[in-house]
């Protein structure tokens, strides 16, 4: 008797178990995602993280783009013609590959874009050109990164940093941090001005204080971003190098 009444609960035990397993196999079935996007938007995404910036929304603000729009094109929603020479230029890729898939997914060329001019503005500030040019470009440093952008000297309001004609390289700007702290940065204040200081913790969360050589020192100024600068050339030594963008003549800016 005793026997025949362990059976019947041996089995039951044995369904449950095989029961319990099917049901988890399902679910995980369950989760599992199929990325139907165009594939020109894979690639956009792909362009995107191969240039460095981790999240749409780090390339957009960087590039200055509207967030929406961007989305909508690496999410498949809305397609990227009209965009595809802006993101190829901003991401350093072929702009046929990144319709097409057509060539390498990236141009050898190891080249940093000047995309502005530091002191050029009346107060010092940084001029940035607009639209998909820049104003030329430099052979990359051996320190570079997918995100190391330069910038040109204008004027004398640098000197002691950096003086006129030289150029500076800076990689990624990045929230305010404590390595920001003492080392010249490119700026970007949150009344939108960009300047080159060196920072010094301010007297409230969010506020630095900005020091140069040859201006007076800016008191509690709220910051958004730095980027510190890992390269000066001096500008005997940049002229050998740089590459000019017939989009921006120097020459033709109204400083």
């Amino acid at each position: 008797m005793s026997i025949c009444m362990s059976m019947p609960n041996y089995m039951h035990n044995a369904y449950n178990s095989v029961k319990s397993k099917r049901i988890s196999t399902a679910c995980i079935m369950h989760t599992m995602t199929y990325d139907d996007r165009p594939e020109a938007a894979k690639r956009l995404e792909q362009a995107r993280k191969q240039r460095g910036f981790k999240t749409p929304k780090d390339a957009a603000r960087f590039f200055g783009w509207k967030y929406e729009s961007y989305i909508q094109h690496e999410q498949g929603t809305r397609g990227i013609v009209r965009a595809s020479a802006t993101y190829a230029k901003a991401y350093r890729v072929s702009e046929a590959w990144l319709l097409t898939g057509e060539g390498e997914p990236s141009f050898i060329e190891n080249v940093v874009p000047i995309v502005g001019l530091a002191g050029a503005g009346p107060d010092g500030s940084v001029l940035f050109a607009t639209g998909d040019g820049s104003f030329g470009e430099i052979p990359a440093p051996v320190n570079s990164t997918p995100t190391t952008e330069a910038l040109e000297i204008k004027g004398d309001s640098m000197t002691g940093i950096a003086n006129d004609g030289w150029i500076i390289t800076y990689d990624h700007k990045e929230p305010p941090s404590e390595e920001h702290i003492g080392e010249p940065c490119v700026c970007w204040l949150a009344d939108e001005r960009v300047l080159i200081k060196t920072p010094y913790h301010g007297r409230g969360d969010g506020l630095f204080d900005l020091e140069s050589v040859n201006a007076a020192t800016m008191r509690d100024v709220p910051v958004h971003y730095f980027a510190l600068i890992t390269n000066i050339v001096p500008k005997k030594a940049a002229k050998k190098f740089i590459t000019r963008n017939p989009e921006h003549p120097i020459t033709d800016l109204k400083l």
